[in-house]
């Protein structure tokens, strides 16, 4: 069975400057655009049974749930799940089910292979190195065997250089943070090499394959998709 709703603590970073942002996605993207990218390349069925990691507004999650059976949004932030609440119920969304919770905690209220597919988009980079690899494991204990698992927009090490205009710019930032006392390395959160996630999920054997972005999608010339086969002994 699942339990809803007031389980454990904040998930990101208490830094006001990443609330504000998820806040604001709303007014800044064409969420219909990037969940049909999703949609695409996920292939969700309409008898899928779907998580969303870090749910936010649930501005994307509106669109995703319209491809599957029932979609089950997470969100550590009390402001964005009260946001999600209204949408939900301004729209009729009868297949969504939110959950305030820390998404480190999402294998204990959720049980082992229960999810057709899940996927957490914007968000992954606003975790550690060692609590994204936590999270990768704990998708992979509550989605089935053979079932998928998508992180999308993902800032990509290796193209860094694509967003900013000089060294210069991206070091002003780390030694603000880092004055600050404040957790990433840049407002982004963390630049991730591609191979990172390529390595943790062959040390675990899964099947995981780098996607660019659609070139019309805002972030497409400095981010990466991943979409990864859930193949459990």
């Amino acid at each position: 069975m699942v339990h809803d709703a007031w389980i454990g603590k904040w998930a990101f970073p208490s830094d006001d400057s990443l609330l504000e942002q998820s806040g604001r996605r709303g007014e800044q993207y064409n969420f219909e655009k990037i969940a049909a990218d999703i949609i695409d390349k996920v292939q969700f069925e309409k008898d899928d049974s779907v998580l969303d990691v870090c749910c936010g507004n649930a501005g994307l999650t509106r669109y995703i749930a319209r491809a599957c059976k029932e979609i089950h949004g997470v969100d550590h932030s009390e402001l964005l799940m009260d946001a999600a609440r209204k949408l939900e119920l301004k729209e009729n969304i009868y297949n969504l089910r939110l959950h305030f919770s820390d998404v480190m905690l999402i294998d204990k209220f959720f049980p082992e292979n229960f999810f057709d597919k899940s996927y957490c988009y914007f968000s992954f980079q606003y975790f550690t190195k060692s609590k994204r690899e936590k999270i990768l494991e704990k998708l992979s204990r509550v989605t089935k065997n053979k079932g998928w698992i998508f992180i999308g927009d993902v800032p990509d090490k290796t193209r860094m250089w694509n967003y900013y205009e000089s060294p210069a710019k991206f070091y002003r930032e780390k030694l603000f943070r880092f004055l600050r006392g404040k957790k990433g390395e840049c407002f982004l959160g963390w630049w991730i090499n591609p191979k990172e996630i390529l390595g943790w999920c062959e040390k675990n054997n899964l099947n995981a394959s780098i996607i660019p972005q659609d070139a019309t999608l805002p972030h497409a010339y400095y981010r990466f998709d991943v979409l990864i086969r859930n193949s459990k002994k």
